[in-house]
């Protein structure tokens, strides 16, 4: 393989999204989602990876949505949460993969954002255990989720889910708590309502 075509970054862990819609959130089959906006908080924390060179193990990335209408018609508005635990060469890798200005996943998804309302460094929390999510981000964000079991209690999935390749599928979870305070836009309490969790690995 040439130097060119060598990866410059590859990132790997859990992803995790609470969001105002009933769960299961309808907006992957292009419906519109309830109150016909969608108003979410997704979190990526990194288990290992790096970008060029420099070390993301450990570190949580996040972001908050605010869109009106079909969600993969884009026109978002976000706003991007950074790790306090990261260092400046850690935020700024954060900063180029999930603005999406590194390529891949997120690259795609930066094609759906309108603008970028702000970035914002925050201490943040993440665990998982036996099926329950517990996210914080400073003040700003509270998640508390849980897995959905179904028929003979085996838990819910979904496929494709474009956030959690290669297997694109996620597990269906429902949110005791999802609360955002950051500012008039950004600011709700859709606790109760649906969550999607599962593996990811992004590269560029």
């Amino acid at each position: 393989m040439s130097v060119e075509n060598q990866e410059r970054w590859s990132i790997k862990g859990e992803f995790v999204e609470a969001c105002n819609c009933s769960a299961p959130c309808q907006c992957l089959w292009n419906e519109a989602p309830d109150d016909d906006e969608c108003t979410a908080a997704l979190f990526w924390h990194i288990d290992e990876g790096e970008y060029e060179g420099v070390d993301l193990s450990g570190l949580t990335a996040g972001a908050l949505v605010y869109d009106q209408g079909i969600l993969f018609e884009g026109d978002w508005d976000l706003v991007v949460l950074v790790d306090e635990q990261a260092t400046d060469a850690q935020a700024a890798a954060l900063g180029d993969i999930f603005m999406g200005r590194a390529g891949g996943v997120m690259g795609a998804v930066a094609e759906l954002v309108d603008e970028v309302k702000d970035t914002v460094v925050v201490p943040i929390s993440y665990s998982k255990q036996n099926g329950h999510l517990s996210v914080a981000a400073g003040d700003v964000v509270a998640i508390e989720a849980d897995a959905i079991e179904g028929f003979e209690e085996v838990p819910g999935e979904v496929s494709p889910h474009p956030l959690t390749p290669p297997s694109m599928t996620a597990s269906t979870g429902k949110s005791t708590t999802a609360t955002v305070s950051f500012n008039d836009e950004f600011s709700w309490d859709v606790s109760g309502n649906n969550s999607y969790f599962g593996e990811f690995e992004y590269e560029g």
